[in-house]
């Protein structure tokens, strides 16, 4: 790889300064383009919130109540490119909204639709009305009226999307007699969906003999015109960089990178805090049978009740104000209560407690920085603040989600290929997005199945070799949480923690006097971040903290 300011000087390049699904989707779309790319992250690809999401790729049904009407149109436009294009990861998904009442909700919606709903009118009316926020059988039809017409121009594939949007079918509680379905989609592995794009983009660029690289746990730091990268985990030699083009995509962290990098600008981001827990209980999982619920909590607000894999469901997601570092948010205690409050009242006969969380994560959504009463009030759609006061470019990536990362790679690309002059080459509209790896034991939740002997020994280890050598892995932490996404896996030990450590060792990875230290701190993550007791044990929710793991 071409790595230094004079090698690189006969084309432009482009610093992409995080590796989520939107700094991925940036890469390929400026590959695709004729652009080289080099890709650098202060921790690992898909740390942030494309790892913690609900993992649906969707229009956005609850955007209608803010009048959103141009991103839901984008979300359903692009998730049904993602059906097309991304089979293998996304899929349709039939969701069932459970309701209690016919009418109800009107006066509220419209309140929230002009803004109003925390106005002193909003506070007047719901003191008086209890009740108002609740959606009646009517409301939700017209909502999925509009939802159905919104997305007849990008409709799911023939044959995949079953009974037609907000026809009523049984629910799986008798304290709500009504239930209206739709369909949207889910995407089971967002991690491997963004090594997926990164690993077109190589493609891409060899293709064309273009730069590009990836470089994790690693950090930029500006020197004039130029950019050094620096191995956080001193294994590697600094490399200096003239980018011609920044691209700040870090998520949550976009603030406090602008800040590292001295760059004066206003507060752009005011992120949200999204948890979620994933539960083993069997009464949960055979009443969802192939499809999720949509389900109103006690506050209005609408949370997901998802299947995730054959025995495994999905809850979320809160939506809360967070101030703090990103890498440090987790799941609170009250957050799974209210998400198991939710699902008992929806699905009486799961009776879900604690002790039937397997594991939880939380996630910062990159929202922007709002003055806004209400959490849920803070628009989703996404945007492109650009600094050119400095001696190079940046344009920092706001908003995003799951479902437009093509859409706004695309927007950012056309901002760029401006910027440096150049004519647009192609789109990736209609471009096949492929798995690195067709793993045969990849089971439905995304995770590979590592088959095991007596001795619990990983026979398959060629497949995880491959992933190794080709995915960018440079941590056990990388491997286990977000290659291999054996966070989801209950059997995960610390045999299979040593296993996997010692492999990295022989692939020269690590050295072999860091297996030990390796094991520990991946324990130490799946304890802290995600309540994991790598003996299978789940760990106490109310004894976590919010420990900083930068």
């Amino acid at each position: 790889m071409r790595t230094d300011s004079e090698q690189i000087a006969d084309r432009p390049l482009v610093l992409v300064v995080g590796a989520g699904i939107n700094g991925a989707a940036v890469a390929r779309e400026l590959t695709l383009n004729g652009v080289s790319v080099v890709v650098v992250d202060a921790n690992d690809i898909a740390f942030g919130a494309t790892s913690r999401s609900s993992r649906l790729i969707h229009g956005g049904l609850r955007y209608l109540e803010r009048g959103d009407f141009a991103l839901v149109r984008e979300s359903l436009r692009e998730r049904s490119i993602l059906l097309k294009t991304a089979p293998q990861f996304v899929r349709p998904l039939r969701l069932r909204i459970p309701v209690r009442r016919r009418f109800g909700g009107l006066i509220w919606s419209v309140l929230t639709f002009l803004g109003w709903d925390r106005s002193c009118l909003g506070r007047f009316w719901l003191r008086c009305f209890p009740n108002a926020r609740e959606r009646g059988l009517w409301l939700i039809r017209l909502g999925l009226w509009m939802y159905d017409r919104l997305a007849n121009s990008s409709p799911l594939p023939p044959g995949e999307g079953g009974r037609r949007p907000g026809e009523g079918r049984s629910t799986i509680d008798p304290r709500y007699p009504f239930a209206c379905e739709y369909f949207d989609a889910q995407i089971l592995s967002p991690e491997r969906f963004t090594i997926a794009l990164l690993d077109d983009a190589r493609q891409l660029a060899q293709e064309q003999k273009l730069t590009f690289d990836v470089h994790t746990h690693t950090l930029a730091e500006f020197h004039g015109r130029e950019v050094s990268l620096i191995d956080r985990l001193n294994r590697n030699a600094q490399i200096t960089l003239q980018p011609d083009v920044i691209i700040n995509a870090t998520g949550a962290w976009g603030d406090a990178t602008l800040a590292d990098w001295r760059v004066g600008s206003p507060k752009l981001f005011g992120g949200t805090k999204g948890s979620h827990f994933v539960t083993a209980n069997r009464e949960l999982r055979a009443a969802l049978g192939d499809g999720g619920l949509y389900a109103e909590a006690s506050d209005g607000r609408m949370v997901f009740v998802l299947p995730l894999g054959e025995d495994q469901t999905l809850v979320g997601t809160t939506d809360e104000p967070f101030d703090a570092r990103p890498e440090t948010a987790v799941a609170e205690p009250r957050e799974i209560d209210y998400l198991i409050d939710l699902v008992n009242e929806v699905v009486h006969s799961a009776k879900l407690t604690r002790e039937d969380v397997v594991m939880s994560y939380s996630g910062i959504r990159p929202l922007p920085f709002g003055r806004a009463d209400s959490p849920s009030s803070i628009p989703r759609g996404h945007w492109i603040e650009e600094n050119t006061h400095g001696p190079i470019p940046i344009l920092t990536l706001i908003g995003g989600k799951l479902t437009t990362c093509r859409a706004l790679g695309e927007e950012v690309a056309d901002r760029v290929l401006s910027r440096l002059q150049m004519p647009r080459l192609a789109s990736s509209r209609d471009r096949f997005v492929g798995q690195v790896f067709n793993l045969p034991n990849q089971d439905q939740s995304g995770s590979e199945e590592l088959r095991t002997n007596s001795s619990g020994q990983v026979e398959n280890l060629p497949h995880v070799r491959d992933i190794i050598r080709h995915e960018w892995v440079r941590t056990l932490s990388d491997l286990v949480e977000r290659r291999l996404l054996l966070i989801f896996d209950p059997r995960l030990d610390q045999p299979r923690l040593r296993e996997l450590a010692m492999l990295l060792a022989s692939e020269g990875v690590i050295r072999p006097d860091q297996v030990d230290s390796e094991v520990t701190t991946s324990a130490t993550r799946l304890r802290q971040v995600y309540g994991i007791n790598i003996n299978g044990a789940v760990e106490s929710i109310p004894d976590r903290a919010n420990p900083d793991l930068d």
